[in-house]
């Protein structure tokens, strides 16, 4: 990666999530999914992308640059990869097997509501459907 380029940020202060070379960052997924599970950040943080970083890398890497939704997977699948067992891993928790769609999160077995975040559980602009419920949580 370019020393300029900034693809990704995770944190508490999304007024320094700029890309000094494209600006302003797009707000991401609090959520990821690995190895078939899906983990969601501990607490509420900020995820943030630069669309045009992460096309660069999605072109470098022969990753698929369909769509600036396309290159920020491939993006960020790279910085998972790479960094999930070597710490970036704390920073989440562990919701268990399941996909993320949209603004909601498919989760294949029933937690208790002390197993998801807070910040997640209330959010507005996410939803929580668990198998066997009709309903979202």
């Amino acid at each position: 990666m370019s020393q300029n380029r900034r693809p990704m940020y995770i944190g508490t202060e999304p007024k320094s999530a700029t890309c000094d070379r494209h600006g302003e960052m797009e707000q991401q997924a609090p959520v990821v999914t690995f190895d078939g599970h899906v983990h969601a950040l501990t607490k509420p943080v900020s995820v943030r992308n630069c669309p045009e970083c992460c096309l660069e890398i999605a072109r470098e890497s022969g990753g698929p640059t369909g769509s600036e939704q396309d290159a920020f997977e491939a993006c960020w699948r790279q910085l998972v990869d790479a960094e999930w067992r070597n710490g970036l891993q704390r920073l989440f928790v562990d919701l268990g097997r399941g996909a993320v769609e949209e603004e909601t999160i498919y989760l294949h077995e029933k937690l208790d509501d002390d197993e998801i975040p807070d910040y997640l559980r209330e959010s507005a602009d996410w939803t929580i459907q668990t198998a066997g419920s009709s309903n979202a949580e």
